[in-house]
């Protein structure tokens, strides 16, 4: 599926709603929604455009997948869902090691925060968020830690 595409199936005849929604034009959501092979012939790159295009410098500055991946994660956790990044096809056992540290750590943190927030009665929704926020990524450091363990069998 292309950006456009995406963006043509979420928009769906909702252009008008979206727009409001945005603070943008009605036109502009019907642009995001069209293929387009050379950008500079409207300037509008589509949201997903963009977000791909952080992406792409995140991972050629060789950052850590968790990092990379985190406007993803944000969204899926927005959202009530969970991003799992593709798993390399040749895994060794550093890089299962590193993702098992990976976890724990992960892990560690959220048991730190609730810990920590749970002391007294009641949560703040700033706790809130930051005990969910650390529980999604220990969720997907989990999942992953599967995966890459699945991947070698």
């Amino acid at each position: 599926m292309e950006s456009y595409e995406a963006m043509r199936r979420a928009v769906g005849n909702d252009a008008v709603k979206v727009a409001k929604r945005l603070g943008r034009s009605s036109s502009l959501m019907h642009k995001w929604c069209e293929p387009t092979t050379d950008f500079t012939d409207c300037g509008c790159f589509n949201p997903l455009d963009r977000i791909e295009g952080v992406i792409e410098v995140a991972l050629q500055s060789d950052r850590p997948s968790c990092d990379v991946f985190a406007p993803i994660y944000y969204l899926a956790q927005r959202f009530g869902g969970l991003f799992l990044p593709a798993i390399p096809v040749t895994l060794n056992t550093a890089e299962i090691s590193a993702q098992l540290l990976r976890t724990v750590k992960e892990t560690g943190e959220v048991f730190s925060v609730a810990a920590k927030a749970l002391e007294k009665d009641g949560l703040s929704p700033n706790e809130r968020r930051e005990i969910l926020k650390e529980t999604h990524e220990a969720m997907a450091a989990f999942a992953e830690l599967t995966r890459m363990i699945e991947a070698t069998g």
